[in-house]
């Protein structure tokens, strides 16, 4: 008898939504980056093919801070507080499977091979960066 109401439950739940005329709404895919606020990655791949020049040391490595505002800095962990970011300028366009950062008035243009709140694999096009980027959240220790 429990079971029947449960599936009964389920099915009413289905056919409301279905017929309320709710609508999902797309999710904004800079939210990925920032959520709704700042985000920092860490920069956990440098890749040319499938070598590797990402730093062996940790500190030595580099972070993206993403900003809701679209504007990124870039900081090697080592100097964080210290120096300034490299203060940058990015977008997002899934329509062309582009991302772009503008540093100063030079364009890096990426493709979009992965994108998730968990990862961003970046690989560059028309030469514009040397290395095809691997972005991870940072690591909480």
């Amino acid at each position: 008898m429990l079971f029947k109401t449960c599936i009964g439950s389920v099915v009413l739940l289905i056919a409301v939504g279905c017929t309320s005329g709710a609508s999902l709404k797309r999710i904004d895919d800079y939210i990925f980056l920032h959520d709704n606020s700042s985000k920092v990655w860490l920069v956990d791949k440098l890749l040319i093919n499938k070598n590797d020049y990402t730093p062996m040391r940790f500190r030595y490595k580099q972070v993206v801070v993403f900003h809701e505002t679209r504007n990124a800095y870039f900081y090697r962990i080592n100097e964080m507080g210290d120096k300034p970011g490299a203060k940058t300028y990015y977008w997002l366009d899934r329509t062309k499977n582009e991302f772009g950062f503008l540093v100063g008035r030079k364009e890096w243009l990426f493709e979009i091979k992965h994108l998730s709140r968990t990862k961003l694999v970046l690989k560059p096009k028309n030469n514009s960066y040397p290395y095809t980027m691997v972005l991870v959240p940072f690591p909480e220790y």
